[in-house]
């Protein structure tokens, strides 16, 4: 924590439902798959922009380590075709 002080970085945290609520909405607005670990960065990011500690500006690198496909689907408003 220290060395985030010397070098302007900060931590947050972000709870099961952020997580949740990143995922889909990633998901549903890119059309990608992030796992929670992924999910959880992105939920971090709105924070920090929400909190004004990410400026709209900021270039921000967010990573996804795995694959969402180990985990439920989130929920889709697209319409299925029935062959």
């Amino acid at each position: 924590i220290h060395l985030w002080d010397l070098g302007g970085g900060w931590g947050v945290t972000v709870d099961d439902d952020a997580i949740d609520a990143a995922q889909t909405e990633f998901a549903m607005e890119e059309g990608f798959l992030l796992c929670p670990e992924g999910a959880a960065t992105y939920a971090a990011y709105k924070k920090g922009l929400a909190d004004g500690k990410i400026a709209k500006t900021d270039r921000v690198l967010l990573f996804n380590c795995a694959t969402g496909l180990k985990y439920p689907m989130p929920p889709s408003t697209r319409e299925t075709i029935d062959k």
